[in-house]
């Protein structure tokens, strides 16, 4: 671990003794109050901590740390359960043996499926035949999400986009034309979070 600076050890034992006292980690807000910075560098005070391993982010939260002895490396094991055509949609999942582990906050937390991808049609966004698709099952998505759907009997991965009372299935490889269908028919399994590249 590198040596900190004094200024980044009187941040440190700061936030250590917040914690200790059962206090949450000091806010941005606080730190700067506390030393008299601005909030910006109290910022870079922590992505120095955080750089040089005394602590590390848990969330996308601002403030949301834990220290490096608090950190248990868990890998995490998935299953290798299915195929998702990025590509014409097929019939669902073909059942596999394979699996494999990742470090277990690697790919956030929540309900997580790995599935290997058949096809091209998401080449635009680097998702290629053979790779992995780390699924996050869920049934809500945001405008821009790739996501995994089910269509009756089938499934793929695509973007979405709703047109009245359908659906479109949006490719990100010029190759593969947008696909049209009743938005009753559609159902989201979950939204893309990562990718494994083919080996």
């Amino acid at each position: 671990m590198q040596t900190l600076t004094a200024i980044q050890q009187a941040v440190y034992d700061y936030t250590r003794q917040a914690m200790s006292e059962g206090l949450p980690f000091p806010s941005l807000r606080g730190i700067a109050a506390h030393f008299g910075f601005k909030h910006t560098t109290a910022r870079f005070h922590l992505k120095a901590l955080e750089k040089k391993g005394f602590i590390r982010q848990r969330s996308q939260r601002v403030s949301d740390y834990l220290f490096a002895d608090e950190v248990v490396e868990r890998p995490r094991e998935f299953r290798l359960a299915a195929r998702i055509p990025a590509g014409v949609p097929s019939p669902v999942f073909d059942e596999t043996s394979e699996s494999f582990s990742v470090d277990h906050d690697f790919f956030g937390g929540g309900d997580i499926q790995a599935i290997r991808v058949v096809g091209e049609s998401m080449l635009g966004d680097s998702i290629a035949d053979g790779d992995i698709a780390m699924i996050k099952l869920q049934s809500e998505a945001n405008k821009g999400d790739i996501l995994a759907v089910r269509i009756e009997d089938e499934i793929t991965l695509k973007r979405i986009k709703l047109v009245g009372d359908r659906c479109q299935l949006i490719p990100s490889n010029p190759e593969f034309s947008v696909r049209e269908v009743p938005a009753r028919h559609l159902q989201i399994i979950g939204k893309l979070v990562g990718v494994i590249r083919k080996t």
